[in-house]
């Protein structure tokens, strides 16, 4: 994976992005406080050319909606993209209950997401052994 342009990166996000102390995370703190660490993880379950996209309220403070969280993540991705010919997958976190509302709020934000023409996204969900619905999402580069 090809590290991330910050300088190019903060020209186009809300919020300012940081590398993390994390390999492979790059932080931002909203204006109500969040910190959110976003990272990319090598996952061969696509492909042997494939990353997991991880989003992490790393605070655990309560998220009130806020469009520049949405468009500082979809600035993270499209850098991410600019840099790294891959596919990505997104897995919505299931241990609280709410991936179900994780995964509404993704397709929200990426049907909101000015670029979005450039990005081709294909969502699913598996029901687990112990009967939890995982839902998951592909997002690939058309161009």
């Amino acid at each position: 994976m090809i590290q991330l342009d910050l300088l190019k990166l903060n020209k186009i996000s809300p919020y300012k992005v940081f590398p993390s102390s994390r390999k492979g995370y790059y932080g931002f703190v909203s204006k109500s406080g969040v910190e959110f660490a976003i990272g990319f993880e090598l996952d061969d379950f696509i492909s042997s050319n494939s990353y997991q996209l991880i989003i992490v309220n790393a605070n655990h403070k309560a998220s009130p909606r806020d469009k520049y969280v949405r468009d500082t993540i979809f600035a993270i991705i499209s850098e991410f993209f600019r840099l790294n010919n891959v596919t990505m997958l997104y897995i919505c976190e299931s241990g609280d209950g709410k991936q179900a509302m994780r995964s509404r709020l993704f397709t929200y934000w990426f049907s909101e997401f000015i670029d979005k023409g450039k990005y081709t996204l294909l969502q699913s969900s598996i029901v687990d052994d112990e009967g939890i619905d995982n839902f998951f999402a592909i997002i690939g580069s058309v161009i």
